[in-house]
């Protein structure tokens, strides 16, 4: 007897294998010269930090009411 053996793509990691963290490195590292801010990993992980904690969330919560809850 074989078994069909179904597999199943949580949302997360499908999002996850969606977002081109290229693209987002690349915005980061051009944002830091055009503000003549020396390139370096630590500089460019410092500014995704902040934009994670202090950013990203209010961004996202306006963009869902505004597409989902639109009046």
């Amino acid at each position: 007897m074989s078994q069909t053996h179904r597999v199943v793509i949580h949302p997360l990691t499908e999002l996850a294998d969606w977002i081109d963290t290229t693209v987002i490195a690349e915005a980061i590292l051009e944002e830091l010269e055009e503000q003549q801010v020396v390139v370096t990993l630590e500089n460019a992980k410092t500014i995704w930090l902040d934009v994670l904690e202090h950013e990203l969330p209010d961004a996202l919560r306006s963009s869902v009411k505004a597409r989902f809850h639109a009046v």
